[in-house]
């Protein structure tokens, strides 16, 4: 079926649905309309195709009643429900065939107001309103009849797993289910269902099926059950229920002349459904085998049948598109269900039984509620066709197709994930019993678990099972791999203990050496604060020394200005001494010479002008001298005032040694005016000397004697000037050494302060450093505290590797030997059949001796009783003894008559047990020849 919907455009509507958009909140909303909006637009587009003369796929859209209505494959229009409006869908591109075919798309606002027109209750013109929003029906409306057991859920109980038939290949497979409420996925095979744990991919059991390949497999509603339908094409087909944890057939109904394709029993167990090539279904009584119904409506193969799970109703389909729902109870016709195109070859239930969904060639898969039998939605699954659709319990489908992908969808029929690509088209697919897994199977036969989470591979399943010699070494193979993983892990346990317990050590090495960094800073502040009272100390203990200093130079300099003084006294007292000395002998010479000096008196005179020449001269050099001695006091005076305070003391000794030099350069200038002095008086009394000889000799006596008495006067005072230098040096020498004494001591203060400051500036940077230090430590203690968890979580995790692989290690050995026992077991098997059947043969034979002894014992014991009845009739005064006796012949022959029937029974069930062990030695016989 093909919808076309050519374009066109309408006037005046392409700003509608943006100025709708527009209105502010709490606008009325301006009413769209199919007469005054849709139409035009279907008119352009959609009229030359879905009119009521030539209504392609059954759609007439020149009228608002007829497109309600729908085509062939139900409602295109579901008001208020864009995305379930597939005439929506197929102008918008969300479904195949696109529409218009063979042209552009429709204007997007164009498609925009055939949506707002479904949006807002898809109205037929301005007077309508809007209809409550009618149910879809695609969501569950309980109750969902689950059937979960109360107790454990079934799963095989010692089955064999040997294969029926060694096969170098699988097929495609044919059939495929999983437990509704258990990790069991049955697989079919030829002439065999493979039972395997979807949580661990291993294989349980494997069951006879000898009547050919199943078709169809079915778990009961409570997973205790198998169906399987099958056979062999055209000539013969059934359907048996298996016991999931014994692996027996429970009943087997059915006996088609080609195979069966499609089965399912109803969730009381009650009734079997089958049907296949022969176009009917026949529904069964699991009680007694016998026909309850037949029906006859299908025009081609029957491809699927289920039984909805409340058990009320029971779904068909064909291989010519028809499908169809009958009551469960009287297979009376319930629906007609039409729309697809192509052949349909599987339909599911919701599990609230409120929905049909149906798989089909067609490439869709439809979704049908139950209460008016209306498609409520339809989506395009597989490219190529839909092979298989199944629910699980929260209403979710799994589809497989020949696109060869399998996919999950929501209940709504919106596409949640896919698998990777097969190499060939999927053909079944399962949800596992809690939802998180689906199996897919192939037409090449490969069968692929699927974590569902992510989409991951957990794992592939083997269509053709192995032998117990493939499994042994299989198996031991695996052993070696888990041992070697046994030592990986431990090792990388070990490690990442070693690990864990190396970071916690480091914490540990962090927290003391924090700890430790802290004492260091506390200790070095507590050292830092004595230091400092240590300074303030050795500043005041400097400054009263630097006083002493300063009071013990100033005592020295005041002792050498007295040695000064003293020492000038003394020159003066000297230059006195040898002025009188001269004197004295000037005029001793005088006296003695007086007369006869006269003549060389004017000699003399000359010598003394010349002697008073020279002396002028040399004091103006000493005058120079001390003028320039004066100039470099002022210069290191002044040098003085800018020299640092280290080296004033130098400076101010470079100024004393100064003044001491002018001191002796101006004594000389005095002592050379003297002397010049002296040249001139010596001069002038020459001149005198001249003229008055004779006065200046009484005159020089007289002076003499005068000079003695001065000279005499001027010892004492040079004695006296000798003694107070002494006494000055002396007490300049102690001034001297207890200034040294006091500049060493200021000198000490200064390098005990320095030394003190020093060290503190020592433990303040161990302070910083310590402070820096412990910063840091916090820091690494931070991050090894933040590294922690997961160190921790990986040595759990690799505990719980080690763990694991040593558990999965010992278990694959428990299971390796519980394999080669169950080989040991199997070979054994039909042996110890053919001894059981022999003992129940002898069982039997004696049995039927024993029968036979009792029957003859019982026919001996009747003979006797007519003997004595007629020796009753004929012995009357014997009666109450015959009666006695006739007591003891009926017990006799009760007790005979319950060993004949004990027995008779005890054979019969004997010859059961040797008809079934007769049946299992057949059936190894043909299975496993």
């Amino acid at each position: 079926m093909r919808y076309t919907l050519p374009l066109l455009l309408l006037f005046g509507l392409t700003t509608l649905a943006a100025a709708e958009d527009a209105k502010p909140a709490g606008e009325k909303v301006e009413k769209i309309t199919y007469e005054d909006h849709v139409r035009p637009i279907l008119r352009e587009h959609c009229f030359t195709c879905h009119n009521q003369g030539d209504a392609k796929g059954g759609l007439n859209l020149e009228s608002f009643g007829s497109t309600l209505e729908g085509g062939a494959s139900g409602e295109v229009v579901i008001a208020q429900d864009v995305e379930s409006s597939r005439l929506f869908a197929l102008i918008n591109g969300d479904e195949t065939p696109e529409m218009p075919p063979g042209q552009d798309p429709i204007a997007q606002e164009k498609r925009d107001i055939i949506a707002k027109w479904i949006e807002l209750g898809a109205l037929e013109n301005s007077g309508s309103k809007v209809k409550a929003k009618k149910k879809s029906g695609l969501a569950m409306d309980g109750p969902v009849t689950t059937g979960k057991p109360e107790g454990p859920a079934a799963m095989p109980e010692g089955l064999w797993k040997a294969p029926v038939m060694n096969l170098d290949g699988s097929g495609a497979i044919t059939a495929m289910a999983h437990s509704p409420w258990a990790p069991l996925v049955a697989v079919a095979g030829q002439k065999q269902i493979a039972l395997y744990n979807t949580d661990t991919l291993k294989l349980l059991g494997v069951i006879p099926y000898p009547q050919g390949i199943p078709y169809i497999l079915r778990f009961s509603r409570n997973g205790e059950v198998l169906l399987a339908g099958g056979g062999r094409g055209g000539y013969a087909g059934s359907v048996t229920l298996f016991n999931v944890r014994t692996g027996k057939p429970m009943v087997t109904v059915g006996d088609e002349y080609d195979a069966v394709l499609a089965a399912d029993v109803s969730p009381d167990l009650s009734r079997v459904a089958l049907g296949g090539p022969q176009r009917l279904v026949r529904i069964y009584s699991t009680d007694d085998g016998s026909l309850l119904h037949e029906i006859k409506k299908h025009t081609d193969w029957v491809t699927s049948i289920a039984f909805s799970p409340d058990g009320v109703l029971l779904a068909t389909a064909d291989r010519s598109n028809g499908l169809f729902v009958w009551e469960a109870e009287t297979a009376r016709e319930y629906m007609n269900l039409q729309g697809h195109k192509e052949s349909i070859n599987a339909v599911a239930w919701q599990p609230d039984s409120n929905v049909l969904a149906s798989a089909s060639s067609d490439n869709d898969v439809k979704l049908w509620a139950m209460i008016d039998g209306k498609n409520i939605k339809s989506f395009g699954a597989h490219g190529g066709g839909a092979e298989w659709v199944s629910y699980t319990h929260d209403g979710r489908m799994v589809t497989a197709g020949r696109d060869k992908v399998a996919k999950v969808w929501a209940g709504d029929g919106k596409e949640q994930a896919k698998t990777p690509g097969f190499s060939d088209l999927t053909l079944r697919a399962c949800f596992n019993h809690d939802s998180t897994k689906i199996v897919v199977g192939d037409w090449t036969g490969e069968i692929r678990v699927y974590q569902l989470e992510g989409m991951k591979e957990l794992g592939k399943l083997k269509a053709v099972t192995p032998s117990y010699d493939e499994m042994i070494a299989s198996l031991q193979a695996e052993i070696g791999t888990f041992d070697k993983a046994v030592a990986d892990t431990n090792g990388a346990a070990a490690a990442a203990k070693k690990a864990f317990e190396n970071h916690l050590a480091a914490i540990e090495n962090n927290r003391k050496a924090s700890a430790n960094a802290t004492a260091a800073m506390d200790a070095a502040a507590k050292k830092v604060e004595e230091l400092k009272k240590a300074i303030a100390a050795s500043e005041a203990k400097q400054k009263q020394q630097e006083q002493e200093a300063k009071t013990k130079d100033a005592e020295a300099k005041k002792w050498a200005g007295e040695i000064a003084k003293a020492e000038q006294s003394l020159n003066q007292v000297n230059a006195k001494l040898a002025d009188y000395s001269k004197k004295i002998q000037e005029k001793s010479s005088v006296l003695t010479a007086a007369k006869t000096a006269q003549t060389d008196h004017q000699k003399q005179l000359d010598e003394l002008k010349k002697q008073l020449a020279s002396q002028q001269a040399a004091v103006d050099a000493a005058k120079k001298k001390v003028a320039d001695l004066d100039a470099k006091i002022a210069e290191a005076t002044k040098q003085k005032e800018t020299t640092p305070d280290e080296q004033k003391e130098s400076k101010q000794k470079e100024i004393d040694s100064l003044i001491g030099e002018k001191s002796a350069a101006q004594a000389e200038v005095d002592k050379l005016a003297a002397e010049a002095k002296k040249s001139t008086e010596a001069i002038a009394a020459k001149d005198g000397e001249l003229k008055k000889d004779v006065e200046q000799i009484a005159a020089a006596e007289a002076e003499v004697k005068k000079l003695q008495e001065e000279t005499t006067k001027a010892n004492t005072e040079k004695a006296t000037a000798e003694k107070a230098i002494a006494t000055a040096k002396q007490n300049k020498q102690t001034a001297d050494t207890q200034l040294a004494s006091a500049k060493s001591a200021v000198d000490a203060a200064k390098k005990a302060k320095d030394d003190v400051a020093k060290e503190t500036g020592n433990q303040q940077n161990l302070i910083k450093k310590y402070d820096g230090d412990i910063k840091k430590q916090a820091e690494q203690l931070k991050k090894l505290e933040e590294g922690k968890p997961n160190l921790e979580k990986a040595m759990n995790d690799q505990a719980a590797a080690a763990k694991a692989a040593t558990d999965k290690a010992a278990a694959a050995k428990l299971e390796l030997e519980a394999l080669k026992k169950e080989k040991t077991d199997f070979a054994a098997f039909p042996a110890k059949l053919q001894a059981e059947q022999q003992a129940m043969l002898t069982g039997i034979k004696t049995q039927e001796q024993q029968v036979a002894e009792a029957t003859a014992k019982q026919a001996e014991m009747e003979k006797q009783m007519e003997e004595k009845l007629a020796q009753i009739a004929k012995l009357q005064a014997e009666l109450d003894k015959v009666m006695e006796q006739k007591s003891a012949v009926y017990a006799q022959l009760r007790e005979h008559k319950q060993k004949v029937e004990t027995g008779t029974d005890e054979m019969a069930t004997a010859q059961a047990k040797l008809e079934e062990l007769k049946r299992q030695s057949e059936l190894l016989q043909s299975l496993y020849q």
